[in-house]
């Protein structure tokens, strides 16, 4: 239903990213927390995507590993709260030469009318560098490509 917005507050060290789904909450609900549906939907154009690990309740663990070209690189963190409402959860990728850039990250899910859901996710870094980094990184365009499978995915249920 259109790309996300992305705010980046120049004076804090969190992104806001909102998109509006054409699809019922619950549709989309179901999609973002059963296991074999996230394989479909939660990768980047040309990529594979495998889901190691996924306990969706405090202090479960969560680890999909992407793979293209023989190369992988894995996604994971620690779910804090998981519901309908809002998922809180820890945010970090193995991709980067340094470990320890944890991202804390809050997903609200709000049904706008029986069709439509707004996603609003706010991420808070330990810096504005780090998060700077993260929209340099070209974040945003794979976001887009992975919720516009999102959306498809929900809609098909």
């Amino acid at each position: 239903m259109g790309k996300a917005t992305v705010t980046a507050p120049q004076d804090q060290s969190i992104i806001t990213i909102e998109r509006i789904f054409a699809v019922p909450k619950d549709k989309l609900y179901k999609a973002i927390s059963t296991r074999e549906l996230i394989a479909q939907w939660w990768t980047g154009p040309g990529y594979d995507v495998r889901v190691e690990e996924f306990d969706p309740q405090e202090g479960g663990k969560w680890r999909y590993v992407q793979s293209k070209d023989g190369e992988e690189f894995a996604f994971y963190g620690v779910i804090h709260e998981f519901g309908p409402e809002r998922v809180v959860q820890t945010f970090e990728f193995s991709g980067l030469p340094e470990r320890g850039h944890v991202i804390m990250e809050k997903m609200e899910l709000t049904a706008l009318d029986d069709n439509t859901t707004k996603l609003q996710v706010t991420q808070a870094f330990f810096s504005t560098q780090e998060r700077d980094g993260m929209l340099q990184s070209g974040m945003e365009e794979g976001m887009n490509n992975t919720y516009d499978v999102l959306e498809s995915v929900a809609k098909d249920l």
